[in-house]
């Protein structure tokens, strides 16, 4: 085996890569968990011990030199083989462990609820689900799965669409002692439960209503946690079919109007590569691809 020669940090190889990727210094920061300043920190420091500028800097934005470019892709190609090699020697060790990412009000909501049929006919699996709104690194993060949620197509070469969404207004059945609103133009009259998104807006004009979402009340930047408000009747909330038909079913909430809204949000199953899943992960795949047909 053959001695490497001296590396660089591995700590400032993994930003400048990430960086490189985007390219991107707060993308790269975004997708390490780390600040703006600690990449371009690490940056700076590699471009040092290195001895040649790698990124041509104008404010905030960044393009990578030609030295940049080739150094990026040596880099690239590096850390995926460690990480590749890394996550095939976890699935050797332990070949029923099963590894999923996906947004938290997805899991908490759809695939939460779900996953002890899956577990009832695949006794000996150990799963994870790590939920997060950042898009991790199969190899370099040890994923197995990802169901991504995004607007419009999902860019990924191994993505295949699980399911399409839909607006729809949601209270819990005690809210004002059960006075709900009984008309769409009444609802301005009560506090309306408010995300990042502006979904209000997409609901109001799908169903043809010329209204503006009042700016005060209590707004979230996660669905579940909308959700949750609305069913400790602390307002009205509009939120996605996938996450809120439990709820609905189990009598925690009610859907106050008929008029449900198509979005542009959608639901995409992503692996590495499709011709290296494991037989695991291919029982996986059609379960859940049959749950969702059964939804």
């Amino acid at each position: 085996m053959q001695k490497p020669p001296r590396l660089p940090p591995l700590s400032a190889l993994r930003m400048f890569e990430a960086a490189a990727r985007h390219p991107s210094f707060s993308a790269a920061a975004e997708e390490l968990a780390v600040t703006h300043g600690a990449v371009s920190q690490q940056v700076r420091a590699l471009e040092d011990w290195l001895g040649v500028p790698l990124f041509e800097r104008s404010g905030r934005r960044v393009s990578l030199t030609p030295e940049g470019v080739s150094f990026a892709a040596a880099a690239n190609e590096a850390l995926c083989r460690v990480g590749d090699a890394a996550a095939k020697l976890k699935r050797r060790t332990n070949p029923n462990r099963l590894t999923i990412t996906t947004m938290p009000s997805f899991a908490a909501r759809w695939l939460a609820p779900r996953i002890s049929r899956f577990l009832d006919v695949e006794p000996g699996v150990e799963f994870s689900i790590i939920t997060t709104a950042q898009v991790l690194d199969f190899a370099r993060d040890g994923i197995d799965v990802a169901i991504r949620v995004g607007f419009g197509p999902c860019n990924e070469p191994n993505a295949v669409r699980l399911m399409a969404d839909t607006l729809l207004v949601v209270a819990s059945p005690g809210y004002a002692n059960g006075r709900l609103p009984t008309t769409p133009e009444s609802l301005l009259a009560h506090p309306l439960i408010r995300e990042d998104y502006p979904f209000w807006d997409d609901w109001f004009r799908g169903a043809g209503l010329s209204l503006t979402v009042p700016s005060n009340g209590l707004v979230f930047n996660d669905s579940s946690l909308a959700l949750q408000a609305a069913i400790d009747g602390r307002g009205i909330a509009v939120t996605r079919r996938s996450i809120a038909a439990g709820e609905i079913a189990a009598g925690r909430l009610v859907k106050l109007f008929p008029q449900e809204v198509p979005t542009d949000l959608a639901y995409w199953y992503v692996t590495a590569d499709r011709a290296r899943e494991t037989p695991l992960m291919q029982r996986f795949r059609a379960w859940i691809m049959a749950e969702v047909a059964a939804g």
